[in-house]
């Protein structure tokens, strides 16, 4: 079931949506900037190739924690339909727990991320209550602030992703809105650290996919 904050912005949304069906089109304002801000919710599908000392360690595998943060997005519209969008947030820590073979091993390490999104969106229903779109786009993101957990001088790469976005706008008036919407980043990192002492310090490798899933529930404006 989608986190509360997103069922009600949903809800609010539908309700707005219902009270200006009949409302005459709005006209474009003088400026295509736009901004808005609220929560983020981060949730990552993790998958994990893993070695030790050089050898695969089959069945070893690793999930990365869930995080909600504040997110703000800064968009540019190229026409009545086409915007260009810019997402980024205050960065979150994410824990990286092993699982499968790794399971034992309990908290493998932590580290802070920033994911900078710019994508390009189509706008349907240019005048309409509701006003959904659909986008593709790039990612960046910045990993630092590791912490040791099991691994220690735990390392994480920077890594590039594409993305996928969908969402739906809500106008409340001519400069005001509500926005929810989707990112699916597929994303590959690498991750890298020692054993403990007792298993000889060895060189730990892992080759992560996060694919995070970015949803948000805005309040925007237009100037």
């Amino acid at each position: 079931m989608p986190p509360l904050f997103l069922r009600s912005t949903l809800a609010t949304a539908l309700l707005l949506g219902s009270l200006h069906a009949h409302a005459e089109p709005q006209t474009h304002t003088q400026t295509p900037w736009s901004f808005s801000l609220g929560p983020a919710h981060v949730g990552f599908s993790t998958r994990a190739d893993v070695s030790a000392g050089g050898m695969p360690m089959p069945g070893a595998n690793a999930q990365a924690s869930e995080n909600t943060t504040l997110g703000f997005e800064v968009g540019y519209a190229l026409s009545p339909t086409w915007t260009a969008r810019f997402l980024a947030g205050i960065p979150p820590q994410t824990t990286l727990t092993g699982t499968g073979a790794l399971a034992a091993a309990g908290v493998l390490g932590k580290a802070r991320y920033a994911p900078a999104v710019l994508s390009l969106t189509y706008r349907f229903n240019e005048y309409g209550a509701i006003r959904p779109y659909v986008g593709a786009g790039i990612n960046y993101t910045v990993v630092y602030g590791e912490k040791d957990g099991f691994l220690s001088n735990v390392r994480a790469s920077n890594a590039f992703g594409t993305v996928l976005q969908v969402g739906a706008e809500v106008p409340i008036n001519a400069s005001m809105f509500l926005s929810l919407d989707a990112r699916k980043i597929y994303l590959k990192t690498q991750v890298d650290g020692n054993l403990p002492a007792a298993m000889g310090n060895a060189p730990a490798h892992a080759e992560l996919r996060l694919n995070p899933l970015i949803v948000t529930a805005t309040v925007g404006w237009r100037f």
